[in-house]
């Protein structure tokens, strides 16, 4: 190993910016240099993690929008992706990649930190894989491994448009949607959000670059992909257009809706035996829950105002419900998978 190779795709279409470091990964092998690839899509479409369902998505919505869905390879719940966001991979062959996902992330996110530094951002690794300014979230980030390649991905996002996520995604109801989008707007930020609105996608890349190069104590070598990746990615860009791929895993069910926008911020919407129930989480607290339906009265939407504000660790919740009785303990049934789940 004597350089970082950096392939610099640049501006891609929705596919082959998956399909990229698909490629990349499924062609490491032992011998592999560590390989720092970049790519900006020149289309707005969703991604979605291998094991998640498609039921998230608001199918209808996408395709009113002209919204591609791609499933990926790595995990991850959906997210929206557009020419306003700048991806970079990390692919290391597998031998010389921790094998525990947190110490993966703290090695390699730990420069992507360092970088958006460089670029004047406040940013941190917060949990176990949220680079943030506080409490926004200011990179979406994966890891998985394909093939013998493990990969860490971000992105660098110089603008959002909030309400084009949440349009993409499938409520159970409208107060959950707009719960969604408050949470997300307050949660989710980008370079412009931040007021870094004079960084440019060349900046960004040499930065990621000479952060990761450091961390490696590698040179960084610039090359374009190879013959043998070209044919993967090719393979990976016709299975991501597959229906059958694209249908997924078979998964069970979950008796509930969480959509999460960070590791610190959820909405979770459950119902069960005529009574619903929506509740939104931040930053360790509960900062909403209404619950409806049948048989509920004043007293179950008067333990709901009590607990909305409290702590959501599910222990104390839960103790604090059951003090409520039988009311209490209805809550407490639809009200605990959702703090446990995110």
């Amino acid at each position: 190993m004597t350089g970082l190779r950096v392939v610099d795709a640049g501006e891609t279409g929705a596919l082959r910016s998956q399909a990229l470091w698909h490629g990349i990964a499924e062609t490491m092998t032992a011998d592999s240099q560590p390989t720092l690839s970049f790519c900006r899509p020149t289309e707005p479409y969703v991604g979605l993690g291998y094991h998640r369902s498609l039921e998230e998505l608001d199918a209808e919505s996408c395709s009113r929008r002209a919204l591609a869905i791609i499933r990926r390879r790595i995990g991850g719940g959906p997210v929206y992706i557009d020419d306003q966001q700048l991806f970079f991979q990390l692919s290391l062959p597998a031998a010389i990649a921790p094998a525990r996902v947190d110490l993966l992330y703290r090695r390699f996110l730990g420069p992507a930190v360092e970088a958006f530094r460089t670029l004047g951002i406040a940013a941190e690794l917060r949990g176990l894989n949220d680079i943030t300014v506080e409490d926004r979230k200011i990179s979406g980030t994966g890891a998985g491994r394909i093939g013998d390649g493990v990969l860490v991905v971000g992105n660098v996002i110089f603008g959002f448009p909030h309400h084009r996520m949440t349009d993409a995604l499938a409520f159970p109801s409208d107060s959950q949607a707009a719960e969604c989008l408050r949470l997300m707007r307050r949660h989710v930020s980008s370079l412009r959000d931040e007021g870094a609105t004079g960084v440019t996608f060349e900046e960004a890349k040499e930065t990621l670059t000479a952060s990761y190069a450091a961390e490696l104590d590698l040179t960084p070598e610039a090359e374009t992909t190879t013959p043998d990746e070209e044919v993967a990615i090719g393979g990976w860009e016709r299975r991501f257009s597959d229906p059958r791929w694209l249908a997924g895993p078979s998964t069970p069910r979950r008796t509930g809706s969480l959509v999460k926008i960070s590791g610190d911020a959820w909405v979770w919407s459950t119902s069960d035996a005529g009574v619903s129930l929506e509740a939104s989480i931040a930053c360790g607290r509960i900062e909403r829950l209404h619950v409806a339906g049948r048989g509920i009265n004043g007293s179950s939407q008067r333990i709901a105002r009590e607990i909305a504000g409290h702590s959501s660790d599910p222990t104390r919740v839960e103790n604090t419900l059951h003090a409520h009785g039988i009311e209490g303990e209805r809550i407490a049934r639809l009200l605990g998978p959702g703090l446990r789940l995110h």
